[in-house]
């Protein structure tokens, strides 16, 4: 089953149920892709969608960041709450030991040497870590391992 038909499954399966906050995040869901969709000229595939996901659990994510440094719990908790149904769709991320290997296996496939290299390894690393991935993260660990 596609992630697009489960995502529409869970929804009538949430309606059914009554769970409005489940409900909630899984119809913006429906409207970031249809955005995306628009935006792109072209249905979505599974990477694009898990793109869409990602961004969206990143956002509440940091918005709950934003709350906590004003204050409001109440929205702290709604914001991680929401993130967390999203993570639920989400795969697994790859461990720092995973990454590290994963940047390793790039630099040394594509003979990169230094910094001016930054950006194709950032972009193989990536798209083979599929979704999997905190660009943060991924930027942080090539930085390191291209400038020592």
């Amino acid at each position: 089953m596609s992630l697009q038909q489960q995502l529409d499954d869970d929804l009538k399966t949430a309606m059914k149920a009554g769970e409005k906050a489940r409900v909630g995040v899984l119809r913006m869901l429906r409207a970031e892709m249809t955005n995306a969709r628009i935006e792109r000229g072209h249905a979505l595939d599974e990477a694009e969608i898990l793109d869409v996901l990602t961004r969206y659990a990143r956002k509440r994510r940091d918005a709950a960041a934003e709350y906590e440094k004003g204050g409001r719990q109440d929205l702290v908790d709604k914001e991680l709450a929401e993130a967390d149904i999203v993570q639920g769709y989400l795969p697994q991320a790859l461990g720092e030991g995973e990454l590290l290997e994963l940047v390793e296996a790039v630099v040394r496939d594509l003979g990169a040497g230094g910094m001016q290299d930054m950006g194709r390894v950032m972009k193989e690393t990536l798209q083979r870590a599929a979704g999997r991935a905190d660009g943060a993260a991924v930027s942080a660990l090539v930085k390191r391992r291209l400038a020592g």
